[in-house]
């Protein structure tokens, strides 16, 4: 800790002596008074707004402090940011973000969005945030924490990401027709990446194209016991114990049986199997613009293995042909017409296609070590000493090979107001339209191309529903006094699936006092949301979850918030805000019994309403600008627990996590970014609810990432990076249930990592 404050010390010092007169502006909060004052979004209530008088708590990250911190992909910024608790496992999801507090199965009750238009999967309702995003074409990422479904709608249950791309001249420049912002990457794991945004602009027409393609190997997992495919620990008195036996010859047979399956099995062409994971990743998107009249579209796909998620006790990468393969496209049109400065209306319409493509693969492995086989396969249990078997009898341990598929398809339209009739009166209202055809369970099968050759799940009606979906919604603000502002606003969601099915109908109100003397700001913020099970969890089932829940309810939250900003200064800006979130009908997983067609009594798991959820919290930033230098600092607390019958502590979040950051340019051409994280203890095990993870607790960590960029003519600049500086072995929670069985108890994280960066902006 003295060098890293030392090292600090230095870069101040150094920076004073030989500063410039041009200040850095990596910062919205380093603008001056008058400057934050005119700063406006619209990700909050869907219309143009002060940023700082916003009915909710907001952050802003731009493109500079994106570029100047080193970001290589955009999952890296919430490891900065206040109120995250994250899981990067490399796996079917690269990362799971978990905002405020709430853990869930997948980033699924957070909604992310490009330019307005929801990413989240239409079946899983889950964000495939990896690296496909390109970071040229971002102009800045708004950030919402809290209920958002008065706007929104369904789903924005914990907080909305809006991803703004850039406009053409903001890639052109003044007085240019063409331009090219460009970043091209490579560096540790055989990491290589193309980053490109073109635009060209006139009076009446401008278009940008935009794509990045993203290839890893990522890190070797091989050298951790859970990843490093050797049965060797297994001995004799490991089978006999897990197949309860004394039987020598029993817990012989079956540990030979598994030695020439795992090792030598057909499925991998008799290659003994090791550690691999490889991320192949494309995105394309492009936007044109005539007049008020935008056209746009995105296409990516992400093609990544199992990583860190699942243990060598059940699966291999994609060396072997496993991987996880979600593929999703949409199209959107929109037009604004602004009448007067009293009235503009706004019409928005997208189509969307997510798919989980026939790629996705399997190869899972079914023996005795791993008890998906037991004693009754390969013993006769009526007989007191347990015999084997007839050779015949016997069940064969092998590496299943499995292909998945799913596929559906949204259109979406919504035709809103902006109306200000009043200096001091306005309010916005909307109606918004879904159609919707979106997949029931999994289509997959043993062979190849399951689109065409898997057989369907039997359900009543088919494999894919119908949905309509109908949202109306309005929000009034009014300023009695210069500096005091009322916001009250509605939205009523009305949903319904096939003929019968669908929650009906849900209203979800807001309101919130803004009051604003001189440099001070505090609001009071009540809001309400609500989070429709996705079509995954409640029609989906697979070979360890066998019963559906078409019936699930809707969760709903009440959130109360109290925050307050304070501008001390033109060098000083901090904020505080605290909550308390209630959340009724959480939905979870749990085990239980069902008489199956044979009737047998069969053991299972299904997705149920399991009870509530208290989440108090509290979080905190400091922002510094000085001459060239910035810094940042900010802190989270986070007090979560399951209420419904007994308090429990929610497993896998952190009740304290501290991030900080500094900032210096040096010439006008040198610029030194350090930036460390500071997470503390995860309660997990028998104490929380993730009550089947073997751990008690995942260690606290402290990181060190650091980012030098050198300019070298005008819009041209190389950068090194250098993550985890101090070489710090530390780890993530696991996924899911995190049970230390099929989903690994916890994650291995990067070990120190390089990348060099070329910056092209033309």
């Amino acid at each position: 800790m003295r060098i890293i404050i030392s090292l600090i010390f230095l870069i101040f010092s150094f920076g004073k002596l030989y500063s410039q007169t041009d200040t850095i502006k990596d910062n919205i909060f380093n603008m001056s008074l008058e400057e934050l004052s005119k700063l406006k979004i619209s990700s909050v209530s869907k219309k143009s707004e002060n940023l700082l008088k916003t009915p909710q708590t907001v952050i802003v990250i731009t493109k500079e402090q994106m570029k100047r911190r080193g970001y290589t992909d955009l999952e890296q910024l919430f490891h900065d940011l206040p109120g995250f608790d994250i899981s990067r496992g490399n796996g079917t999801q690269y990362s799971q973000i978990y905002q405020r507090g709430y853990r869930t199965k997948n980033t699924e009750k957070t909604v992310l969005m490009i330019d307005g238009v929801e990413e989240n999967d239409l079946w899983s309702n889950s964000v495939w945030l990896s690296r496909q995003y390109p970071l040229s074409n971002i102009e800045r990422v708004e950030i919402i924490y809290g209920p958002a479904a008065t706007i929104y709608g369904a789903n924005a249950f914990l907080g909305v990401i809006n991803i703004v791309t850039k406009t053409a001249d903001q890639i052109t420049g003044d007085k240019k027709h063409f331009g090219i912002n460009s970043q091209f990457g490579y560096g540790s794991y055989k990491t290589q990446y193309a980053d490109i945004s073109i635009a060209a602009n006139s009076n009446h027409f401008s278009l940008i194209l935009s794509g990045r393609i993203y290839n890893s190997e990522e890190q070797d997992l091989s050298n951790y016991s859970d990843w490093d495919y050797n049965l060797e620990p297994y001995d004799i008195n490991y089978y006999k114990e897990i197949l309860g036996t004394d039987n020598n010859d029993i817990a012989q047979t079956a540990m030979e049986l598994d030695n020439q399956a795992y090792y030598y099995s057909d499925e991998l062409n008799g290659t003994k199997p090791e550690y691999s994971n490889q991320t192949k990743d494309y995105l394309f998107y492009g936007k044109l613009k005539i007049d008020n009249f935008t056209l746009g579209f995105e296409s990516f796909k992400r093609n990544e293995g199992y990583g860190a998620w699942y243990r060598d006790d059940f699966e291999v990468g994609p060396k072997f042909g496993a991987s996880w393969v979600p593929e999703n496209t949409f199209f959107y049109t929109k037009y604004d017409k602004k009448f007067s400065d009293k009235l503009s209306l706004t019409s928005f319409t997208n189509f969307k296609i997510h798919q989980l493509t026939g790629d996705c693969e399997e190869l899972y492995y079914k023996g005795y070590f791993n008890k998906e086989y037991n004693l009754t396969d390969i013993a006769d249990t009526s007989s007191e000493n347990d015999i084997l078997l007839t050779t015949d009898s016997i069940q064969k341990p092998y590496w299943e090979h499995s292909w998945w598929n799913t596929y559906s398809q949204q259109l979406r339209s919504e035709l809103r107001m902006v109306y200000n009739p009043l200096e001091n009166f306005n309010f916005i209202t909307g109606i918004e339209f879904r159609v919707s055809h979106i997949q029931g369970a999994y289509l997959f099968g043993y062979t190849e191309k399951p689109e065409e050759t898997a057989i369907p799940e039997e359900s009543e009606g088919g494999n894919h529903f119908s949905g309509r979906d109908l949202g109306l919604f309005m929000q009034a603000g009014y300023s009695p006094f210069k500096n005091l502002d009322f916001v009250l606003g509605g939205r009523v969601d009305n949903n319904k699936i096939r003929l019968s099915g669908g929650y009906g109908t849900v209203f979800n109100p807001k309101a919130a006092v803004v009051f604003s003397p001189s440099n001070l700001i505090f609001k009071i913020i009540y809001s309400e949301a609500f989070m429709d099970a996705g079509y995954w969890t409640k029609y989906g089932t697979t070979p360890g979850r066998l019963l559906n829940n078409p019936n699930l309810k809707p969760e709903k939250v009440k959130n109360l918030e109290l925050s307050m900003s304070w501008k001390v200064n033109d060098y000083i800006f901090t904020d505080l805000a605290l909550y308390n979130s209630y959340y009724s009908g959480a939905v979870g997983t749990v085990d239980v019994t069902f008489i199956n067609e044979e009737g047998k009594h069969v053991q299972t798991t299904q997705h149920q309403a399991i009870g509530n959820i208290n989440i108090q919290g509290l979080q905190s930033n400091l922002y510094l600008n000085y001459a060239n230098y910035s810094a940042y600092l900010n802190y989270t607390f986070t007090n979560p627990y399951n209420v419904t019958d007994t308090k429990i502590r929610i497993g896998d979040i952190a009740s304290h996590h501290i991030n900080f950051g500094i900032n210096a340019l040096f010439f006008n051409k040198l610029n030194i970014n350090m930036r460390a994280n500071w997470v503390g203890e995860r309660p997990t095990g028998i104490v929380t609810t993730i009550k089947n993870n073997p751990l008690d607790k995942i260690e606290p960590y402290f990181l060190l990432n650091s980012a030098v960029s050198y300019k070298i003519y005008k819009g041209i600049s190389v950068q090194i990076l250098i993550n985890n500086l101090l070489d710090k072995e530390y780890f993530d929670p696991g996924v899911r249930s995190a049970n230390g069985i099929y989903y690994a108890s916890r994650l291995p994280q990067n070990r120190r990592n390089f990348m060099l960066i070329l910056n092209f902006d033309l």
